[in-house]
């Protein structure tokens, strides 16, 4: 059964010109009446149509509808399956968004940070709270003999009080395959994550008030971490930190 754009307008609820737009994009085809022009459209392009704007309302670009349509079985699974990785992005960015505003005018020192993806180079150390700079300068001497610059620095608590046990880390780019790094613990990189943080200046040896006001925001407005509680300094400001938790991995 063939119809007009008027009747496929009604049957479908979608509007005249929305379907002249699908026909320009070459998502919906009809066919032509040979004797006047006119738009004919097929019953079995009803579910079609529905479905295209069903995606459309689902903010799938129209190249990726496209690209679904003249795909086969088995790429339009792959295909549906990153649509849903990315909505379940978005709504975990927009959980994130939504808890920082409702509590962004209780503490203004809290704040959002994208951390971009990095690799770093870790060594092992012991010392008072506070007491890591030596590390910081020796670490980066060890990687400008070999003409690596530091792009961040990195502290990870790992235990202790009176005297703290961490992990120091040197953010940099990429490593030749010649590069010595047996001063160096060990090797990662640090994903691109989206971070509540909260920047710390003074008294090192008071650190740890910062670190209790970042876990308890954490922890009043029930973000779940999904990595390690960070400090970090950039460039050679080591008399300043960044501390941060990531709340979400960007994939």
């Amino acid at each position: 059964m063939m119809m007009s754009i008027d009747t496929f307008s009604k049957k479908t609820g979608l509007s005249k010109s929305a379907l002249r737009f699908y026909e320009e994009k070459g998502l919906l085809i009809p066919g032509r009446n040979e004797e006047n022009g006119y738009r004919l459209y097929l019953e079995e392009q009803v579910d079609l149509a529905r479905f295209i704007n069903s995606l459309r309302l689902a903010n799938v670009p129209l190249t990726e509808i496209k690209s679904y349509l003249s795909a086969s079985e088995v790429k339009q699974r792959k295909i549906k399956q990153g649509w849903i990785t990315s909505l379940e992005q978005q709504r975990d960015i927009l959980d994130v968004q939504i808890k920082y505003i409702k509590s962004s005018i209780e503490d203004e020192r809290i704040f959002l940070m994208e951390m971009k993806e990095e690799r770093v180079l870790w060594v092992y150390a012991e010392g008072k709270q506070g007491g890591f700079s030596q590390y910081f300068i020796k670490g980066k001497e060890e990687l400008e003999k070999q003409q690596i610059s530091v792009q961040h620095f990195y502290l990870q608590y790992v235990s202790g009080r009176e005297t703290v046990k961490a992990w120091i880390g040197f953010g940099v780019g990429q490593l030749d395959a010649n590069t010595n790094i047996t001063f160096f613990d060990k090797e990662e990189s640090i994903r691109k994550s989206l971070c509540v943080a909260t920047v710390f200046r003074g008294d090192f040896f008071k650190i740890e008030k910062a670190y209790q006001r970042l876990i308890n925001y954490m922890s009043d407005n029930q973000y779940i971490p999904t990595g390690p509680l960070l400090e970090r300094y950039s460039g050679n400001e080591l008399n300043s930190a960044t501390i941060v938790i990531p709340v979400m991995k960007w994939s």
